[in-house]
C-alpha cells in the first residue's frame, strides 16, 4: 500500500503570501478560467445531505447553476438558474496522442482547462504561459512532490457557493472508475498521488465535507492556508462572503512530504475501510 493511500486529511506545516498570490490569481489565471456547474443528478441527489449538514438554505440549494444532458449526445449545457458554480482552470496540459478521443484532446490537450487526476500515467506539463508566476514557483519549490499531473484552480464569487460533490477520476471516455468490491475508491490515493490545495482565500468560509457510510451525516470543516485532502469525498462550500481562490495540486509526493504533515491534524482511515457506491447517493 503506498505510504499516504490512507490519508483523508491532513494539515501542512506550510505558507505563503497569501495577497500576493490573490494578486496573481486575479490577474492570469481568473480571466483564463471557464464556468462550469454541477451535474444534474449531483444537484439532485446531494439536496437532503445539505439539508441534514445545514451548509445552505434549501431554497437557495434549489437554484444552483446545474449542467444538464441534451438527450443522450453526451453533450451538456449549463441550465443558468440564479447561482453560478466554480470558475476552473488546470494550469497543466496532456501531451495528448493520436489514439486520444476528442474530448481528452480538447480538455486535457493544448489549450484544455478542465481536466483533471485523469491520465495519472502520463506526461502532463505546465503551461508556459504560466511559468513566471510566484505561485508556480511555489508549488514547484516548497511542495513536496516528484511528479506533479495536475494544478488545478477554482474560483467562487461572492455570494456564490458549492454544490455538495465528489471529485472522481475519470477514464479516457469520461466514465467514472469504479472498483466492483468497494463502489468508488479513492482511487487517485490508492494509485500513489495526494493532493494538498493552497487555500490563497476563504471567501469567508470553510470547505465542508464527510466521510462515507454512517458517517456521511458528520461534518468536518477545513480551512488551513495549505492541506491535503481526498477530494474523493463529498464536499461543498456555503456561500461566500467574498472571492474564494484554491489551488489543488495533484501529484506524486516525496519523501520529504511526511516532515511537513501536521500530525496532531488528520484524519487517517482504516485498512478496511469502505467506500460508499457513487450510485447510492446520485444515481444516473
Amino acid at each position: 500500500m503506498h505510504p499516504f493511500a490512507n490519508l483523508a486529511y491532513a494539515r501542512l506545516n506550510l505558507d505563503f503570501d497569501r495577497e500576493l498570490f490573490a494578486k496573481e490569481y486575479d490577474e492570469y489565471i481568473l480571466p483564463a478560467s471557464k464556468q462550469i456547474a454541477i451535474r444534474k443528478p449531483v444537484w439532485q441527489g446531494t439536496r437532503q445531505l445539505n439539508q441534514s449538514w445545514g451548509m445552505v438554505d434549501p431554497d437557495l440549494y434549489d437554484k444552483c447553476n446545474i449542467e444538464i444532458e441534451q438527450g443522450n449526445s453526451g453533450v451538456f449545457s449549463i441550465d443558468p438558474r440564479e447561482i453560478p458554480q466554480f470558475k476552473i482552470f488546470n494550469l497543466m496540459t496532456l501531451r495528448t496522442v493520436d489514439s486520444d478521443s476528442d474530448f481528452v484532446k480538447k480538455s486535457a490537450g493544448e489549450g484544455g482547462s478542465l481536466m483533471r487526476n485523469h491520465h495519472l500515467d502520463r506526461l502532463w506539463t505546465l503551461k508556459p504561459e504560466f511559468r513566471h508566476l510566484k505561485i508556480v514557483e511555489f508549488i514547484l519549490k516548497k511542495l513536496p512532490f516528484k511528479k506533479i499531473v495536475s494544478i488545478h484552480c477554482a474560483s467562487l464569487a461572492a455570494g456564490t457557493f458549492a454544490c455538495i460533490h465528489r471529485d472522481l477520476r475519470y477514464s479516457s471516455g469520461g466514465v467514472v472508475m469504479h472498483d466492483s468490491n468497494n463502489g468508488i475508491g479513492n482511487g487517485v490515493y490508492q494509485q500513489g498521488h495526494v493532493i494538498i490545495s493552497l487555500n490563497i482565500s476563504d471567501g469567508g468560509v470553510p470547505l465542508w465535507w464527510s466521510l462515507d457510510g454512517q458517517d456521511r451525516d458528520k461534518v468536518f470543516t477545513v480551512n488551513d492556508q495549505v492541506y491535503m485532502h481526498s477530494d474523493y469525498f463529498l464536499h461543498g462550500v456555503p456561500v461566500c462572503a467574498h472571492r474564494r481562490r484554491q489551488i489543488r495540486i495533484t501529484g506524486i509526493p516525496s519523501a520529504k512530504l511526511s516532515g511537513i504533515i501536521d500530525h496532531d491534524h488528520k484524519v487517517v482511515l482504516p485498512d478496511d475501510y469502505k467506500f460508499d457506491p457513487e450510485q447510492d447517493l446520485y444515481p444516473g
